[in-house]
């Protein structure tokens, strides 16, 4: 999922050719100003997609969305009843939107060229089907978070910036955790446990019915861990992030943070 991944490849880990070192690789705005993004990736879901979205437009706190190519043609294509035409819909809420490519493969050892005729321009072509003519992304977030010198070339050539993170919710891992470890709710009993947060036995015992919600907890630790002005926050369109809503508009607001688009908070770096 996203850029789920806490590790991703390093500058040091190529050799750049002078083309590539051209572009811009943002994970942090270096700012004093009280501001942050919220960033979601992926978007999948088309119910969680919307449930997300709207949640943080009724309390007037835009999102820069980084969907999934394929995951905005379904909702050209096949939209279910009710969400046709979302993300125009989302745009007019006031979110704006990067591109997260359009397979949400790995990458490495993608060309230039394949990344042109198989990610970049197909994920630009649904997304203006869905945007506008016009439509051009923010920033290119790459699945997993991974750099390459290809990847770079691109982002130079289209001049949009490559966009990760300075901080992961890790709401895709804990919910990957959930999945795997946890036994569903209906052949639960008393003495079925899961061991899913290492380290503390206290928060061992899990079940399905429980899962997204200590897993919205482990989002709020992340937050109060590595959160600072001019973070842009990794989430993805998931049921945790989407559970951890009002406790992250309470830690903000308690730590005196706003959260903006990430246009605005480019402006202050």
């Amino acid at each position: 999922m996203g850029g789920g991944l806490s590790t991703f490849a390093h500058s040091g880990d190529y050799d750049y050719s002078s083309t590539a070192s051209q572009a811009r690789v943002i994970r942090h705005v270096y700012t004093n100003a009280r501001k942050v993004c919220l960033s979601f990736d992926d978007m999948w879901s088309e119910y969680y997609t919307w449930k997300i979205a709207r949640d943080f437009h009724r309390l007037n706190i835009p999102l820069t969305i980084f969907p999934i190519g394929r995951a905005v043609d379904n909702n050209n294509a096949r939209p279910h009843q009710g969400y046709e035409n979302m993300y125009a819909r989302l745009r007019d809420m006031g979110h704006e939107f990067g591109c997260h490519l359009y397979t949400h493969r790995d990458i490495k050892e993608f060309s230039l060229q394949q990344l042109i005729d198989e990610e970049l321009e197909p994920s630009l072509k649904v997304m203006r089907r869905a945007l506008g003519a016009n439509f051009k992304p923010i920033g290119i977030r790459p699945p997993y978070g991974v750099l390459t010198d290809a990847l770079k070339e691109l982002s130079v050539k289209y001049d949009i910036p490559l966009i990760l993170w300075g901080l992961d919710s890790q709401d895709s891992i804990c919910t990957s955790k959930c999945q795997d470890n946890c036994p569903d709710a209906s052949v639960a009993t008393d003495v079925i446990y899961s061991s899913l947060w290492d380290g503390d036995p206290d928060d061992a015992a899990c079940v399905r019915s429980t899962c997204d919600e200590r897993c919205a907890d482990t989002i709020m630790k992340n937050y109060e861990s590595y959160m600072r002005p001019g973070t842009i926050i990794l989430h993805h369109g998931l049921k945790a992030s989407h559970l951890a809503i009002r406790r992250i508009v309470a830690f903000l607001r308690d730590w005196n943070l706003q959260p903006v688009r990430l246009t605005e908070l480019l402006t202050h770096g």
